[in-house]
């Protein structure tokens, strides 16, 4: 029997199914058309009037395998947000955790906070890591700038060194030349 225990609110399409129906009437015959759309029911975890099992105050669902009267019977796949109560479940959960691709810590139920907050905290975390990293690539591009500022002041210097020969090479032709007039 596979049960999981909800740790954070959940919408589940369930059996049997809830439904939400949409009716219309047509004005010129008066007929009514009924549509029914099938909508997943809503649990949450902290009320009361949703718990299965009072005693230990929380929501239990099921896949249907082996339920105990009150539980809730899911359709899909389970989600990181339900801790797995007995081993199948424990082995139900295992093979959707490389899909999830999320760190062990955060299916830690000792571990304070829901899962949507213990995700939040690791985006974070990575985000850091990525602050981090931008803050060294900036680092390495401020040196690479300086060496590249150098190198423009080393180019220049010779430049102006050639230009001054250049200049004097001129001004020594043209003092030649003017001695010959």
């Amino acid at each position: 029997m596979a049960r999981w225990r909800l740790l954070e609110p959940h919408y589940l399409h369930t059996e049997p199914g809830v439904v939400w129906e949409y009716m219309e009437t047509d004005r010129t015959t008066g007929r009514q058309t009924r549509k029914q759309f099938p909508v997943p029911q809503y649990f949450h975890h902290e009320v009361e009037s949703d718990w299965t099992d009072k005693q230990a105050q929380m929501v239990v669902v099921s896949d249907g395998k082996g339920a105990k009267t009150g539980d809730i019977v899911f359709k899909g796949e389970p989600t990181p947000g339900m801790m797995p109560l007995d081993d199948e479940a424990k082995a139900i959960s295992s093979k959707f955790r490389e899909k999830w691709s999320l760190p062990d810590k955060m299916f830690d139920p000792d571990r304070p906070g829901d899962y949507s907050t213990n995700l939040a905290d690791h985006f974070v975390q990575q985000q850091d890591k990525v602050n981090m990293q931008m803050t060294k690539l900036e680092e390495k591009r401020a040196q690479g700038f300086d060496q590249l500022m150098q190198g423009m002041t080393a180019l220049m210097q010779q430049n102006s060194k050639i230009l001054e020969a250049l200049s004097n090479k001129v001004v020594s032709l043209e003092e030649k030349r003017s001695a010959k007039v």
